[in-house]
């Protein structure tokens, strides 16, 4: 990042503000071949949308999906110590040793799916500071974080699957949606049980005492959001300098990717959303942010798993297309 910047987020600003686009050309005649067949039946259906988003990134008319990445975010946030029983720092070891041994559905997925797997570990030994009372990150700690994730694009993927496994992510998601969205609190941290109402009295809270800061999409990221939720932002921005298609998990994923639409509306022209979790208030997110779920699986979980398996099948639909 340059350093002689007076800010560090007017360097995310700057590439926020620089972004290539799709090749729009590229893209239309992709879709035009697709529906010749059959006579125009579209045999794929919504699939076809993402077969041509796919070939306008890649820049190839003939779009493949060689060196897939499912990139999971994991954090601690110190907002957790108020909800959770757990110690979130242990909580947040055994979560990460799970998806990294393979015990989690994600990483058997991503297997199957001949596509490489990393773990992105930001602060998972040192949660954030807890958002009920100061902001979560300093300005510099959350343009590092940033700047961390945006290392996602070293590992030469052609497509990204983004998701999430922090410990009081949830929490600060919610927080994020309602401080860029408005709305009440119950809204965007909903649910019955008991740590659903821990949630939202804790991004009352949290909002009560940032309600002077919430301006600036990269204010209300560092003052909520913590190191895991600021790296998928980093990933996302980058993945988009480097022209690489994301696909897009659960909620706390499209919170961070929510932060970069408000920045610019077209931020996220690149990403697609896999699917649909049941996780409280994420169609409305997704609503926000202009994107439509391809599948609900009644998934509950933003981790890459549901993101991982719209993998497959939009690998499938490219080998079924003899057309392309």
């Amino acid at each position: 990042m340059s350093q002689s910047s007076t800010r560090p987020f007017d360097d995310i600003k700057a590439l926020v503000g620089s972004m290539p686009n799709i090749d729009l050309e590229l893209t239309t005649s992709v879709e035009e071949k697709l529906n010749t067949v059959i006579q125009g039946l579209k045999p794929l259906g919504r699939m076809e949308q993402a077969v041509s988003w796919l070939a306008g990134w890649q820049g190839n008319k003939a779009p493949r999906i060689e060196k897939p990445l499912v990139a999971v975010f994991v954090g601690t946030h110190g907002v957790s110590k108020s909800i959770l029983a757990e110690d979130p720092v242990e909580n947040a070891r055994a979560r990460v040793k799970s998806i990294s041994e393979g015990k989690a559905a994600v990483r058997g997925i991503a297997t199957a799916q001949n596509a490489a797997f990393k773990v992105y570990e930001l602060g998972v030994e040192v949660p954030c500071a807890d958002m009920t009372t100061e902001p979560s990150l300093s300005e510099r700690e959350c343009a590092a974080s940033i700047a961390f994730g945006m290392e996602v694009v070293a590992e030469g993927a052609d497509i990204i699957v983004l998701g999430n496994a922090g410990i009081g992510s949830v929490t600060a998601a919610a927080a994020i949606a309602r401080g860029l969205h408005g709305g009440t609190t119950d809204y965007w941290a909903g649910g019955r049980d008991k740590a659903a109402q821990l949630r939202i009295e804790a991004v009352d809270a949290a909002a009560a005492t940032h309600k002077d800061f919430l301006n600036d999409p990269l204010e209300i990221l560092r003052r909520f959001g913590g190191r895991d939720i600021a790296g998928m932002v980093g990933a996302i921005l980058a993945a988009r300098h480097q022209k690489i298609p994301v696909l897009l998990d659960g909620f706390v994923c499209c919170a961070a990717a929510a932060v970069l639409h408000k920045l610019d509306g077209t931020s996220l022209d690149h990403c697609f959303a896999a699917h649909i979790t049941t996780e409280p208030a994420h169609g409305a997110l997704l609503d926000r942010i202009g994107k439509k779920p391809l599948l609900d699986l009644g998934i509950g979980i933003g981790d890459g798993s549901g993101a991982a398996l719209v993998l497959s099948m939009i690998k499938s639909a490219i080998a079924g297309n003899e057309v392309l």
